[in-house]
């Protein structure tokens, strides 16, 4: 954990090498993603943890119908992964899905550059906690520069609910009160999700830069269920401008991913898949 200093304000956030985003539930803690940043600026979504590993991943359009929702078939778009992937956003706004020497880097966009970014920059949605990889009581706590796990304690019962978590790209000057005297603001910070229920979001920065200009908040919040499957994993980011994802009269683009992909076989056959062809290419973890 670092700080950086703005006036008489400053603004704390986790800023390891690797921070690992859990979730207790009842008796229950699990490990769903992992957020980390390169030295360039780059920021990726890891997520390991879980159980089912072959989805459909995708660059996905929004028709611009005037429509204030719309459905999209990401059979139109997609193509079928059997490995687990890692969200990247460069600074130059590139945005992909990959994973080193087990997929391809083919399904990209041009997003947002992230100075140029300003809040919603993904969602993570959950459904069936009990498919992830559960948190390691001596391993998965604390905060070092090198590691850091973070943890939303979520109240009621895993099985009527959903989860959704969400990562917001903010700039630090937005988050500092203006007349305010000196103070601490983060690493935690007090959210309120869209029916009113207070809750804690973490910030987090790069370890990289000395002086950051921009934060991650990550919040969690119950939803709805999904669907009647039992356990999903939904992605959804590198998202076009916002003042275009917000006009529906114009054709709007994103990345998304959805495990498990159901009939994955023939999916495969009819979309094709970005698995590296092991054959030829060593395996190598991310």
């Amino acid at each position: 954990m670092d700080e950086s200093t703005p006036q008489t304000v400053r603004v704390a956030a986790y800023r390891s090498k690797q921070i690992i985003i859990t979730i207790q539930w009842g008796a229950a803690r699990r490990k769903t993603f992992q957020v980390f940043f390169r030295r360039d600026g780059s920021l990726f979504v890891a997520f390991p943890y879980f159980r089912n590993r072959t989805g459909i991943l995708a660059a996905a359009t929004i028709a611009g119908n005037g429509q204030t929702t719309s459905q999209v078939n990401l059979e139109a778009f997609g193509k079928i992964a059997s490995h687990l992937v890692k969200y990247s956003h460069h600074p130059d706004g590139r945005a992909h899905f990959s994973q080193d020497g087990r997929v391809r880097t083919e399904i990209k966009r041009q997003s947002v550059p992230l100075d140029a970014q300003r809040g919603h920059i993904f969602s993570v949605l959950i459904q069936g906690l009990q498919a992830f990889d559960a948190a390691d009581d001596a391993k998965d706590v604390g905060s070092s520069p090198k590691r850091t796990t973070l943890t939303f304690e979520i109240p009621g019962a895993p099985e009527a609910n959903a989860l959704k978590l969400i990562g917001r790209w903010l700039e630090i000057s937005t988050l500092l009160p203006i007349g305010q005297a000196e103070s601490i603001i983060g690493p935690k910070v007090p959210t309120q999700d869209r029916t009113g229920r207070q809750q804690i979001g973490f910030l987090l920065a790069s370890p990289y830069d000395e002086l950051p200009q921009h934060v991650l908040l990550i919040t969690c919040e119950l939803i709805p269920r999904l669907c009647p499957e039992p356990e999903v994993m939904l992605f959804y980011g590198g998202f076009d401008a916002r003042e275009i994802m917000d006009d529906t009269t114009q054709e709007a683009g994103f990345l998304t991913f959805l495990y498990p992909a159901s009939d994955a076989d023939e999916l495969k056959k009819r979309l094709g898949t970005i698995d590296w062809d092991s054959g030829r290419c060593r395996d190598a973890n991310s």
